[in-house]
């Protein structure tokens, strides 16, 4: 970011943030690795800055040093812990920060509770339509909401119908809201799942040999939904190769 100080003088500053979802012992450490790595590349004021998403109230991690013989070294953190907002006070604003945090927690709080994750998919719509009156915006928030509030196939199905019902309720129209039509591109969704899936196995455990990206890619939809949600909790290939073995494709097909 280019900033002026209040003296006029021109700067710049870089803003280096994290999002972290689940509770990791290496992450402050992470965060002083990038933070040194950004400031040797280019010499300039660097801000490391963490979002906490993981749904741990006690994990609260801030800062990482060390010292030996008189050399110390010590890196602070401002942090955001999404799970200590207040959900109230969210809930009365119309930034769609507010409204992408209440969707996240949502997600954490209905995991293994499709029943009560369908039902605050449909209350969180409604919200939607009654907080952000511009189409556009509510669109956006809307493919959030699809993503982080998925359901198995048949719910999903129930989800859709009795959202397009709020529309009309809440806006006299049963189309103002455009992503309803992704409904009949079921095939192209299910790829773009594959993928997801793929990228975040990647980030998570490291490159899947070619074995395990074809036993993903032989996944339903349903399984590569729950997969999505299981993987957050993975460390290693080994997490992947025990549910695959548990939910998926074995290696014999």
């Amino acid at each position: 970011m280019q900033v002026v100080r209040r003296d006029g003088t021109p700067a710049w500053v870089l803003i280096h943030v994290e999002v972290q979802s689940q509770r990791e012992t290496s992450f402050p450490e992470r965060m002083f690795l990038y933070h040194a790595r950004i400031f040797d590349r280019e010499r300039l004021p660097v801000v490391s800055l963490a979002v906490l998403g993981d749904d741990d109230p006690a994990w609260h991690p801030d800062s990482f040093a060390y010292e030996l013989w008189g050399c110390a070294v010590e890196l602070r953190f401002p942090t955001v812990k999404l799970l200590a907002l207040d959900a109230a006070r969210l809930e009365q604003t119309q930034n769609p920060f507010a409204t992408l945090t209440l969707l996240h927690r949502d997600a954490q709080e209905t995991r293994g509770n499709p029943t009560e994750r369908l039902r605050r998919k449909v209350a969180r719509y409604r919200a939607l339509l009654r907080q952000h009156q511009d189409a556009e915006d509510v669109r956006a928030l809307f493919r959030f909401l699809e993503q982080l509030l998925r359901l198995d196939p048949e719910r999903a199905l129930e989800a859709r119908a009795t959202m397009r019902q709020v529309e009309l309720e809440e806006t006299g129209m049963d189309s103002f809201v455009t992503s309803f039509e992704e409904i009949g591109r079921a095939e192209g969704r299910i790829e773009e799942r594959r993928a997801t899936a793929l990228r975040q196995l990647d980030r998570k455990v490291g490159p899947l040999p070619e074995e395990l990206q074809s036993r993903v890619a032989l996944l339903p939809p349903e399984r590569l939904l729950e997969l999505s949600d299981a993987l957050l909790d993975f460390t290693r290939q080994a997490d992947l190769v025990s549910w695959l073995d548990q939910h998926g494709q074995r290696p014999d097909g």
